[in-house]
Order: structure tokens, then C-alpha cells, then sequence
């Protein structure tokens, strides 16, 4: 379960600083009841932007293989699912930070990678989310 703090928390640094090492996952802080910022550790926001071939494990290079490629609306729904099933995943834009940035969301596409182990299980999921959009 995500980490929901409000932005007056941030005044302890301390205690944010251990929550982020310690929960390896983004912390989102709200103001005024709102989201208004996400904060993570420096080895959790390495291992989300990590390319494919970074993400392999260390006991072996396990090939990763191109799963789907989705919006950035429907990109966030689809990280969250294959956490939910412990499905190891890399994503990357196809624009890049900055381009996306200047050409706009619209545009840009995130491509998702799994391990080959896992892209059964992983197509399964997909296949259920998003099977009425391409109806």
C-alpha cells in the first residue's frame, strides 16, 4: 500500500529520508488534500528508471522481452497491477524525459519489458486490462 503523507512532513527530513529507504517505493505527498509531489530514495528511483538490460537479475542475465507499449494514462495502471502480481518490469519512454516534456503526453508511449520467465503470466494480465480497448 502506497505511503500517503502530507507536505507539513516534510520538515522532518529525518524520518521521511528512513521511511523512503526503508518502504523502497515512492512516497506521495499531498497539499491541501491534493497530490502535489512524490518522493523516493536514490535506489528506488535508479531501479524504476533502469533500462532492460539494467534490470536483470544478478544471478544470471535473464533476457528481457518487449511486453506491451501503453499511453502514460494507462502506463501507471499497468505498473501498479504488475506489482500487485510480483511481476519484475522495466518501462521506458519512447520519447525520452526531455521530449516528452516538449512534445507533450500525448505523444508519448512506455514501452513495458519482463523478464522472459515471467511474460506469460504478464501477456495474461495485460490481456485482461486492456482487452475491451481493443475491442
Amino acid at each position: 500500500m502506497p505511503q500517503i503523507r502530507p507536505i507539513t512532513d516534510l520538515r522532518n527530513t529525518t524520518e521521511i529520508s528512513e521511511l523512503c529507504h526503508a518502504k523502497n517505493e515512492p512516497i506521495f505527498i499531498t497539499k491541501n488534500g491534493y497530490g502535489d509531489l512524490v518522493i523516493m530514495s536514490m535506489e528506488t528511483y535508479e531501479a524504476l528508471t533502469a533500462s532492460p538490460v539494467q534490470a536483470r537479475p544478478a544471478n544470471g542475465p535473464e533476457e528481457m522481452c518487449l511486453l506491451t507499449e501503453q499511453s502514460p494514462i494507462w502506463a501507471g495502471m499497468l505498473a501498479d497491477v504488475l506489482q500487485q502480481h510480483h511481476i519484475l518490469f522495466a518501462k521506458e519512454s519512447s520519447l525520452g524525459a526531455g521530449l516528452a516534456l516538449k512534445a507533450g503526453s500525448l505523444s508519448e508511449v512506455i514501452r513495458f519489458f519482463v523478464p522472459s520467465s515471467q511474460l506469460a503470466p504478464a501477456r495474461e494480465l495485460v490481456e485482461e486490462l486492456f482487452e475491451k480497448e481493443q475491442s
